[in-house]
Parts: structure tokens; sequence; C-alpha cells
């Protein structure tokens, strides 16, 4: 049997994890783990599993995993925790550099609440289930129908050593860089609103989540926290953050800056998931400053490329990435659609 648990990067999402691992074992037998976020990464999980039982774990679900998994209602495990505790996680006790673990937190955010409205879905919340281990044990139990008694709940929970305790966002996040606060906030703290019960407003990718490429360092990716040089052949000057969105209607809004020669250049400013979204051609001219929007669906949770095409050779100038704001798009009121319906017979 095959059982998945769907999480943030953070000591409770691992612990929750442990536990549905023993409890797997304890009543069916032996058991292995593997990760995947993707339906190809599941199938090879699948196939090379050496046991009877296998729980998968899921950082970043998208794509066609997502979309298997919401057709099957299928009993899975969702485990919600403040975002920024899992960049700690990530930072702090796995020893990733910032602004990967930044990149890996926010794609699993999209990956959650794309999830958490999954049917068959267990909802666990560090905040509330993160108080009782008996009773989180219990109701992991429960949702995959697995059959232990007291004891063994006991000796599940002792075996996997200290209750993760809840944990505070102030302290380490208080002793952040301003820089790293301010592009983990932009990047994190819509998700924090949202998996509170707040509405997911708009997040902000700071231009050091991306990457520039330059005609002399075309091997290496270069961060784009400064102006890239254009010189050289037509080729994607900017590409990145290379995260996840959820499901839904959005728009993209690309600020960028170009000195005198780059600006009497042209451009294909795009968005990218597996084939491209939606393009905009612009010159700027006389235009130093740009902010270029792009309106754009997705229909399952995935990975989003921002990228900056120069569409000739270029002998000087330099382009410089500002920020990239994406915006949800709410659907129409319900009571909106209710009159089209009547007004239009739709």
């Amino acid at each position: 049997m095959i059982f998945l648990s769907i999480g943030l990067p953070s000591c409770f999402a691992e612990w929750c994890e442990g536990v549905t691992t023993r409890l797997v074992q304890q009543a069916l037998g032996p058991v292995e783990t593997a990760g995947a976020d993707t339906i190809e990464q599941f199938a090879l999980a699948v196939i090379k599993a050496g046991s009877p039982h296998l729980v998968v774990v899921s950082r970043q679900t998208a794509g066609r995993l997502w979309e298997a998994l919401a057709q099957a209602n299928k009993a899975i495990v969702v485990v919600l925790d403040d975002p920024r505790l899992a960049l700690e996680n990530l930072v702090v006790r796995h020893g990733l550099d910032f602004l990967e673990a930044t990149r890996i937190v926010a794609k699993s955010c999209a990956a959650v609440v794309s999830c958490a409205s999954i049917p068959g879905a267990l909802i666990l919340r560090a905040a509330t289930d993160g108080t009782s281990p008996v009773a989180t044990t219990e109701a992991i139990a429960r949702h995959l129908s697995l059959g232990v008694s007291e004891a063994d709940i006991t000796n599940i929970l002792e075996g996997l050593g200290p209750w993760p305790r809840l944990q505070e966002v102030a302290g380490w996040w208080d002793s952040l860089k301003d820089s790293e606060r301010v592009l983990a906030t932009g990047a994190l703290e819509p998700y924090v609103v949202h998996l509170a019960g707040g509405d997911l407003v708009p997040i902000t990718w700071e231009r050091e989540l991306f990457f520039i490429s330059e005609g002399a360092h075309e091997e290496a990716r270069q961060s784009a926290s400064r102006p890239a040089d254009i010189t050289g052949r037509p080729r994607y000057v900017v590409l990145g953050p290379y995260i996840s969105l959820p499901p839904g209607s959005w728009s993209a809004t690309v600020a960028l800056g170009f000195s005198e020669g780059a600006a009497e250049m042209s451009y294909i400013v795009e968005v990218i998931t597996d084939a491209r979204l939606v393009h905009v051609r612009i010159e700027p001219g006389k235009q130093r400053f740009v902010e270029v929007n792009l309106n754009f669906s997705l229909t399952e949770p995935h990975v989003i490329t921002i990228g900056v095409y120069i569409e000739r050779a270029a002998f000087d100038g330099r382009l410089a990435l500002g920020h990239v704001i994406v915006t949800p798009h709410a659907g129409p009121r319900a009571e909106t659609r209710d009159y089209f319906a009547s007004a239009l017979g739709a």
C-alpha cells in the first residue's frame, strides 16, 4: 500500500512523517519512505520500492502528481506550519543557503495550499495539532485506517524521541539581516496570512531570487542582485525565480530598468511553465524604467519561470530587474455567476 504525507519542510511536518511511517510499520509490516514531488518521481519511487508498503513524502507537489491526487480521492496527510519556521528549519538545522531555502519553502507553500483542498486530505496544523502528540498520532492512524492500540501509540511516540515543541517565530527571525527579512517576507508572508485563514495577497519575488546571464559568464548562474551586462548574442538575460504558484488566475508585474544603450534594444518578457503561457514584446526607447504586466492562468500548481529575452545582439548596455509581484485574481462572485446563468442561459 502507498501512503502520502505532504507538508512544509518544518520540524512538525518531519515529526508527522516519522509517525506515519511507524504507524504503517506497526499496523501492516515492513515499510519504506521516499520523496516525490512529480508524477515521474512518484512512479520511480513505487517501481524501486523493495517493501510491500511505501510512505511517499512530498514537499513541493506540483503538476500531474497534484492532478492525480485531486482525482484519486485518496486519504492523504497534509501538514501546515508557519513558513518562517520551515525556513528556519532548513537554514539552521539542515544548513541550506538562505536564498535556496527561501525558494524551497515558497514552492512548498504553493504545494500545501493546493493540496489542502484535495478530497480525502487530513489537515494537521502545527498551531493546534502540535499541542498533543497522542491525539495527533491517533488522528493519522484513524484517517489512514491503520489499526493500532494505545500501547502501540505509546511505543511509537517513545521511539520517535522528543515531541517537537511549538516554536516561536521571533528570535531567529529578528536576528536576520534586513535584506533577508525583506526577501523572505515578500515570498512567504502572503502564505503565512493565507494559511491562518486569510485571503492570498500579492506575492513579491525580489531580484535576488532571479538569475542573470552575461556573455562572458554563460556557464555560471549569477544572482540578479545587480544589473546584467547585455553585451553579446540574443539570449535570456534574466530567468527565475523557479518558484511554484497555486492554481488560479494570476498577473505578474515585472519591474525592469535599462541603461541608455539597453533601452534602444527590444525584448520579450514571458511567463513559462512546461510551455510559454504568455509573452509581451517591449521596446523601452526613451523609457528607462518599465513595468511589464502579464496575465496567465494555472490549472494545477506549477513552477513558474519569468524570462527576459533580448532579441538581437547587443554591443553595450545594462539591464536591471527590480522585482516581480504576482497577484492572484479571484473569480466572479457567486451572485455574479448566478446572474450570468440566469440572464444568459449559461
